[in-house]
Order: C-alpha cells, then structure tokens, then sequence
C-alpha cells in the first residue's frame, strides 16, 4: 500500500572495484521500497578505486587463474577515478537520505564503516544486513556507526522498519532486528521465511550499466545474475549455510535452503533480456544441480527459448550424465565444482565432506563429453593443514585436469565451525579478528603449516597441476618467498602463460 508521506533510503554497497556481479539482493531491497512509494538510491562502490584493496581480477590475472582479460575489460568499462569516500559523501549530501542500508561480507565490513565514518555529523539511522551481521550482530552494533542489525534474511524487516520510521511508530519489535536503544539491544525473534516466488524482479536499474559487464574465458560479457536457490543444503564445515540452516530451523521450524519456481526464473530471464540485452546468465545457487532430474528437463524447455550462454555450479556428487546432456543442449558452457580439498580423510573430519576421489574423478570426467569448461575451486591453509596435505589436493586436480583451477587461502569467517576451531586450537589469536576475503593471505598462525608456506604453495598451485612432476623440484624453489624463489617463479609464470593459458 502507497504512502504518501515522502521518505528516502540509500542503499550501501562497500565493495572492492570490479568484485562480484551485481548484488541481487539490493535490486530486491528496491523494487520492494518502490512498491512502497520511497525514493531509492544507491552507492555501488565497486564503480571505485580503493586504495587499501587489491582489485580482485588484477590478483586473478596476476596468480594465472584465469585467461588475460584486463586489456579488453578496460576498453569496455572506465570506472571512477574520484575517491570513494568524498563520492560517498557527496551521494549522502545530495540525496539527503532518511536511511541508510548497507550490505556487506565479512571482508568488507571495515570498509563499510571507513564510509559511514566520513558522514557521522550527519547522523543518519544506519541499517547492516548480510551473513557478516547475521553472526556478529552484536560486534557490529559495537560500531558508533551502526544503529540496527538484520538477522537472515531482510526483504520483509527492511519494508517493515521503514514503513514504521516514515509513520513516526516505534520499530522496536520487528522480527530479524536487532536494534540499539538506550544503552541496551533489543534482540528480536527471528521470523517466518519468505517463498522467493512471493518476492518481485529486483529493480537493476538502479545499477550503473557499467556493473554489468563481467569476465569469462578471456572474453567480455553482459552478465546477469538469477537466482535459482538460497542457501545450500550441505554441511562444509568453511561455509557459514550449516549454522543458517540450524538457526531458522530453530527458530521457525522451516528450511532455509529453498529453490525459486522454473516459471517465477524464467519471468527474471525475460527481464533481463528485454531490458539490459542481458548475454551471458550466471544461475545464483551454491548447488544448481540440487534440482532433481525432472525439474532440469523443466528449466531446459523454458530456457530453450533463449539458450543463451550461462554458468553455475555445483556439488561433486550431484553431477550425472543425463543433468548434463540436457543443460549442455541449451547453453551451460561454464560448470564451476568444488573440490577444495584432496585428501579424502582429511576432508570427511576436518571439512565435512564425505565422499571417495574416486567419485569426484568419475563424476568430473563427465563434463569433458560436453563443450563445457569445468572449472574447480580449492581451498589451501585449513586448520590442522599441512604441506604435505596439499599435495593431496594438487594431485586430484591432476586426476581431474580442469580447464580452470583456483587456489583460495582458507579464511576462518564468522558463522563457521572451523573458525571456532581455530579459536580452541589458538590458531586464531584475536577472536574478533576479521577475516579477509580468500585471496589474500591467511590470518592463522600455525607452527605445522605458517603463512609464508601457505603462500608459497597458493602461488605454484597452479605450476603443480599442469606442470610434469619431473618439473616439481623446481616448483618447489618457487615456493621460496624470497629474491631466489621469486625469481624462478617469474620464469615459470612466463612459460605457463605461454604454454597453458
């Protein structure tokens, strides 16, 4: 229902240049606030260059994850060259906002209250949502600058709240809120799901045009992202989804992983291409093949319509032949796989993931029937890791031989089990450290595995998976952070670019 009373929310992107498609959860926040008669606006920081974050697809290029692309991108997109901050300020100065949302991971939530810092005279009700607020709201509300935190998800609270704000009514009592007052935190309930086929088409208008435009396989692309899933029904222990699952399972008794409806994805699709001449599609699930069977062939006949180019990813176990065939009929040419770790005992205790190299070997193979890159992601410096135990994992992705192969550097973030492991093991000495996204260095301090090797094997990963092993005695000098080991690696990064990209 429209009210007429006029009120504005600005909505907060903190966001390192170029990281990330576009955020569908804020095109959400948008199209829900306009229905409701407020003036939306946004600061997408990723438009920016930011002094103190390395850009993401500089590393990626830079470490050879991926094809050289960063000449074309640049010649396509100009991004700003004004600071962020005094661009966030001048956002917030001419927009004149009743409130602020922001969104943010636990990697950029010290750059989100850099931003909100530079405008505290103006003392604005400051909202935080995301996983990071979801499981340190109270870390976060130790923040001046924050005034309320939304728990899980915050389609309906954020709707509600400012509906309240705007008719003068108090908002304490919101479900998901955890809110500020007086010294003191009202900690709400958390309440009922939405279904995702009772939410509208988010509003990417709102975004930059310049947003849209992404990297794949060394080529540009307009790129879209339609979520088909939240959540994810496993249980690794890295990822903060297992104690998501557990806390509205607790709290409401309902699943949060859940999938949107083949009719509601396909009303996105057509949005997409209509309005932004989308080219390339990115389905936004942890596990998209978590679809049964009969609900691929569903999602096929509908995307037979467009068969544009699109990319997901999935679950080892869950890939079969027949899921294969029919998406590779009509346009899956990117299947991204976790691996993330090789040694099979290792995997079950530490990571919680319980299944055979055999399989993952067999079900991979797979994809190489198909036009279809296969890209794998692994994971390197866990808890209790040793050197010895990469190699393990080096040696499966030799088994699998993927197009692609990434290397993260395990981060310990908040809402995971294993970064309470890392607490009990001392391994992380500030407990209210936070974790930084997984391509930097890591933050544990581990006497059987140190930072410095946990580097020198993330940066010739990639030399142990395409290189022959008669090569490893050299690779091994590359691991070596030091003038000699630089060196080397220099001379094998050359001849890999040469030879394998």
């Amino acid at each position: 229902m429209l009210n007429n009373i006029e009120f504005k929310v600005l909505l907060v992107y903190p966001n390192p240049r170029k990281m990330s498609l576009v955020p569908g959860s804020l095109a959400l926040f948008s199209a829900l606030l306009k229905n409701e008669g407020v003036k939306v606006d946004i600061f997408d920081a990723s438009l920016y260059k930011q002094k103190d974050f390395e850009d993401p697809d500089e590393y990626l290029e830079k470490n050879l994850t991926v094809k050289p692309f960063l000449k074309n991108y640049s010649k396509k997109v100009k991004f700003e060259s004004e600071n962020p901050v005094e661009a966030f300020r001048q956002k917030v100065q001419n927009f004149e906002p009743d409130l602020l949302a922001v969104t943010c991971v636990e990697s950029t939530f010290a750059y989100a209250i850099s931003l909100l810092k530079s405008i505290q005279n103006k003392k604005i009700l400051t909202i935080l949502g995301g996983v990071f607020a979801t499981f340190s709201p109270e870390y976060a509300l130790s923040y001046n600058e924050i005034d309320i935190v939304c728990i899980g998800d915050g389609e309906r609270a954020l709707v509600e709240l400012v509906n309240k704000l705007r008719n003068g009514h108090d908002y304490s009592n919101i479900s998901n809120l955890f809110i500020k007052k007086n010294g003191d935190i009202i900690k709400n309930k958390i309440g009922h799901l939405t279904s995702l086929d009772d939410l509208p088409i988010g509003d990417f208008e709102i975004f930059n045009d310049k947003r849209f435009y992404r990297a794949m396989a060394g080529k540009i692309y307009k790129m879209v992202p339609v979520e088909t899933h939240r959540g994810c029904p496993n249980n690794c222990a890295f990822c903060n989804s297992p104690l998501q699952n557990k806390m509205y399972k607790k709290e409401t008794g309902q699943q949060y992983f859940r999938a949107k409806s083949i009719h509601n994805v396909y009303r996105e699709i057509k949005y997409f291409v209509d309005k932004f001449q989308a080219e390339y599609i990115f389905f936004w699930a942890d596990n998209f093949f978590a679809y049964p069977v009969k609900v691929i062939e569903e999602f096929c006949e509908m995307y037979s319509e467009y068969k544009l180019p699109f990319f997901c990813q999935s679950y080892p176990v869950n890939i079969n032949e027949k899921k294969l065939q029919l998406l590779s009929k009509v346009g899956l040419k990117r299947l991204s796989v976790g691996i993330e770790h090789g040694n099979e005992t290792f995997r079950k205790k530490v990571i919680n993931r319980n299944y055979k190299n055999e399989t993952v070997i067999k079900k991979l193979a797979i994809v190489s029937n198909y036009d279809i890159e296969l890209s794998v992601n692994n994971i390197i410096g866990f808890p209790d890791e040793t050197p010895d135990l990469v190699m393990d994992t080096i040696e499966l992705n030799r088994a699998v031989n993927p197009h692609t192969a990434s290397c993260s550097v395990f981060s310990p973030f908040r809402g995971t089990y294993l970064r309470e492991l890392c607490i009990k093991k001392g391994y992380l000495k500030d407990k209210n450290a936070l974790s930084e996204s997984n391509d930097v260095k890591s933050i544990l301090e581990m006497p059987q595995f140190k930072k410095d090797q946990i580097e020198g094997k993330r940066r010739t990963f990639e030399f142990y998976i395409r290189f022959p092993k008669k090569r490893w005695k050299e690779i091994a000098i590359a691991e070596n952070l030091s003038p000699g080991g630089d060196k080397v690696w220099k001379k094998l990064s050359k001849e890999y670019s040469e030879t394998y990209i």
